[in-house]
């Protein structure tokens, strides 16, 4: 881009639609360092303006004449680290939480089981294995690979309401076949 410098001057003299320019010439750049840093695909687009926003708060740090690009991309790496910490720590924290929640489910879960007739464990793996195509592929993802929504929606190249969906209709349908067989009583 020429007379970097120049635009830079003119947008800290407040001209801030020039701003623009620098957001056209850089994102795909700034995307690409947060892209390969952040672990939730889905963040990139927020958190790309999220460095175009900081970067914008803090204009008045970047030195003309260096590496303007060099400064831009130091704080995608700053915003990327500091999101990629934060999802680290979300998922500690969830699976903590989860790990507490199965320490006080699994008794009642075992109860259930032993009162629980033989043979309704197979109708209900013999109506899970009747889904077919999505609805299997997001019944097994979300229950027995323990895979969030957005992952699978992602995988399946759907959007994640759709996944949603897709879940709930699956549990319709084993809840009807469930109770073709007699097994559930809704």
């Amino acid at each position: 881009m020429e007379n970097l410098d120049q635009i830079i001057a003119q947008i800290r003299a407040g001209n801030s639609d020039l701003y623009g320019k620098i957001v056209d010439e850089f994102e795909r750049k700034v995307r690409a360092v947060v892209a390969a840093m952040i672990p939730d695909p889905n963040r990139i687009p927020d958190m790309t303006q999220e460095v175009f926003i900081t970067a914008y708060r803090r204009l008045d740090s970047y030195r003309p004449g260096t590496n303007f690009p060099a400064w831009l991309s130091t704080i995608a790496r700053n915003v990327a680290q500091n999101e990629r910490r934060r999802w680290y720590r979300q998922r500690e924290k969830e699976a903590g939480f989860k790990a507490e929640v199965i320490h006080c489910v699994e008794p009642q879960i075992d109860r259930v089981m032993d009162d629980m007739p033989e043979d309704t464990l197979d109708a209900l793996k013999d109506c899970v294995s009747r889904l077919q195509g999505k609805s299997q592929d997001v019944m097994q993802g979300f229950y027995y690979k323990d895979r969030p929504l957005a992952e699978l929606a992602d995988r399946l190249r759907i959007t994640e309401n759709s996944a949603k969906v897709i879940l709930h209709r699956a549990r319709q349908a084993i809840g009807s076949c469930l109770q073709k067989k007699g097994r559930c009583h809704v």
